[in-house]
C-alpha cells in the first residue's frame, strides 16, 4: 500500500512537473539565459556548504550532552551524505536519517541507542525552528492580497499540527512516558526503543539549556536559509524583499514534506503559484526551482561521493577482519 502511495505520488509530481515545463519553461529558461549570474550562483552554493556548519553544530551540542565525542569533519561528512539521501528518497526532510544514524556507529564508534536519540532529539529541534518559522510565514500569508482563504487555512492547519506534534512529545517526554515505543511496535528491539525513550526522557528533563543551544544554532541556519534564497534569486536577476523571502522558503519547507523525491513537481506549483504573487510571473518560480535543483544536485553528488567512500571503507574493514 505505501508502495503504491508512493508510486502514486511520484507519478503525479513528474506529471506536473512536466506539465509547467510545457507551460512556463521556455519562458523560465529564458529568464535564466538572459540573467544569469555565475558569481552570484556560486555564491548561492558555497552558502549552501556553509550553512551545513550551524546544522551540524546544532547536532553536535546534543551528541556531546551524552558524554560522546564526535569530530565536526566527521559530522558535516555524515550530515551532507544524510541530506543526498534525503533528497532523492520519497521523505525529502526525513529519508536520510537512518544514513547519519548508521554512519555515526560504524564511523564515529556511536552506539546505536545514543545515535538515534541524538537524531531524534535533532529532528525534534528542526520541527520546532519550522514550526516557529512557520508562524511568521503564517502572518504575512495573512496579508497576502490574491491568495485563497483554502490555501491560507491550509497553511495556518499544518503550522498548529506540528506545533501540536512538538507539545505532545514534549509533554509525553516530560512526565516520563514513551514517545517512540508507543509508534514502533516491533517486538524483537521494544528493549531498545524503550533506551532510546529512556535518553530522550533525561534530556529534556535534565538538559533545557542544551535543547535551547541547539535551538539558537537552528536559528542561525534560518539566517543562513535568507541568504541561500536571496543570492539564488539575484543569480537569476529577481530582487526580493525579507518579508517574500521567508514566503519563498516557508512553501519549500512545507512542499518538502511531499512524498515524493525532492518534492519533484509539488515544489514547481508551489513556487510558480506564489511567485505569480509576488512578482506576477509563474516562469520566475519555475526558473528559480531549476536552478535550486541545479545546486542541490551539487551538493547530492558530493553527499553520494562520500557515501560510496565510506562504503569502500567498511568493505575493506569486513575483509581485513
Amino acid at each position: 500500500m505505501k508502495k503504491r502511495i508512493g508510486f502514486a505520488f511520484l507519478f503525479f509530481g513528474i506529471s506536473l512537473f512536466i506539465l509547467f515545463l510545457y507551460k512556463f519553461g521556455m519562458e523560465a529558461f529564458q529568464i535564466i539565459k538572459l540573467n544569469i549570474n555565475f558569481y552570484y550562483f556560486f555564491i548561492f552554493v558555497a552558502i549552501v556548504l556553509i550553512s551545513f556548519l550551524p546544522y551540524v553544530m546544532r547536532f553536535k551540542v546534543i551528541i556531546d550532552s551524552f558524554g560522546k565525542k564526535v569530530s565536526l569533519i566527521q559530522l558535516i561528512k555524515q550530515t551532507i551524505a544524510g541530506f543526498s539521501v534525503s533528497y532523492v528518497t520519497p521523505a525529502s526532510r526525513l529519508g536520510g536519517e537512518p544514513v547519519r544514524i548508521y554512519m555515526l556507529k560504524k564511523e564515529s564508534n556511536i552506539d546505536y541507542i545514543t545515535a538515534t536519540s541524538s537524531v531524534f532529539i535533532d529532528k525534534f529541534v528542526e520541527i520546532l525552528g519550522s514550526a516557529l518559522y512557520g508562524i511568521i510565514g503564517l502572518i504575512l500569508l495573512m496579508q497576502l492580497p490574491g491568495l485563497s482563504l483554502n490555501f491560507k487555512i491550509l497553511f495556518g492547519f499544518l503550522v498548529f499540527l506540528a506545533l501540536l506534534l512538538l507539545y505532545w512529545i514534549f509533554h509525553r517526554y516530560k512526565h516520563g512516558k514513551d514517545v517512540i515505543s508507543k509508534v514502533i511496535k516491533f517486538t524483537n528491539i521494544k528493549d531498545h526503543v524503550r533506551e532510546i525513550d529512556k535518553q530522550v526522557h533525561e534530556f529534556f528533563k535534565y538538559k533545557k539549556k542544551i535543547l535551547f543551544k541547539s535551538f539558537m544554532y537552528y536559528v542561525i541556519s534560518g539566517v543562513f536559509f535568507i541568504l541561500e534564497f536571496k543570492f539564488l534569486l539575484l543569480s537569476i536577476g529577481v530582487d526580493t524583499s525579507l518579508g517574500e523571502l521567508i514566503l519563498i522558503i516557508n512553501v519549500w519547507g512545507i512542499l518538502n514534506f511531499v512524498p515524493s523525491p525532492g518534492s519533484i513537481g509539488f515544489l514547481e506549483v508551489g513556487q510558480a503559484g506564489l511567485f505569480h504573487l509576488l512578482q506576477g510571473s509563474s516562469a520566475e518560480g519555475l526558473a528559480m526551482t531549476l536552478v535550486l535543483r541545479s545546486g542541490y544536485l551539487l551538493v547530492v553528488c558530493l553527499g553520494f561521493f562520500i557515501i560510496s567512500k565510506f562504503g569502500i571503507k567498511q568493505f575493506f574493514k569486513k575483509d581485513e577482519g
